[in-house]
């Protein structure tokens, strides 16, 4: 199963200071989800926090797994999760409801 995580910093914590103190275990950390198949992609905002688009068996798994990263572990982030499913509003095209364009 795919799954968007958006991961932001807890309120009243002052995000750039907490992170930056803990890059250092926390990039091999995510490293070791990458590598393991988990993070399959990453992305940085223009602000503390990150998307990852997940690999895993649902949000439980999602979930145990980014409790590994130790932003997480410490409370400074937390993930939001949400669910990735195929688009499927083509099928409209092939079942007729879209018309026949004639």
């Amino acid at each position: 199963m795919k799954l968007l995580a958006f991961g932001r910093p807890r309120g009243g914590i002052d995000a750039r200071a907490a992170i930056a103190s803990l890059a250092r275990t926390e990039l091999p950390a995510l490293w070791a989800l990458y590598a393991g198949g988990i993070v399959r992609e990453m992305y940085t905002l223009n602000r503390p926090g990150a998307v990852l688009v997940l690999e895993a068996d649902g949000p439980a798994a999602a979930s145990t797994a980014l409790a590994r990263l130790p932003l997480v572990r410490e409370g400074i982030i937390e993930f939001e999760l949400t669910e990735l499913r195929p688009f499927g509003a083509f099928q409209m095209l092939f079942s007729g409801a879209a018309g026949s364009g004639s």
